[in-house]
């Protein structure tokens, strides 16, 4: 089973995902990204909203690759779909 990390990007810097986490697919990759998004919704709230815009979710592969990035718009909406 492939191997991704999720890291958190912002204007602060990154919050890198040393471990990753072992799932089968982009998908379910995409899918950990937002729950992470998910449980940090209610610490951003307390940023800017110029810096909460600027907030991506980013998922590394075990080549070191991004093969996707999750903004907080995107976020926000998995959440109202949920």
């Amino acid at each position: 089973m492939p191997r991704y990390y999720i890291d958190v990007r912002s204007r602060f810097g990154i919050d890198e995902d040393c471990d990753g986490l072992d799932l089968p697919d982009q998908a379910a990759a995409r899918a950990e990204a937002l729950k992470v998004g998910h449980r940090l919704l209610e610490r951003w709230a307390e940023m800017p909203t110029e810096a909460r815009s600027e907030i991506i979710i980013e998922v590394i592969d075990e080549r070191l690759k991004y093969v996707l990035r999750v903004s907080l718009p995107e976020i926000q909406q998995g959440l109202s779909t949920a």
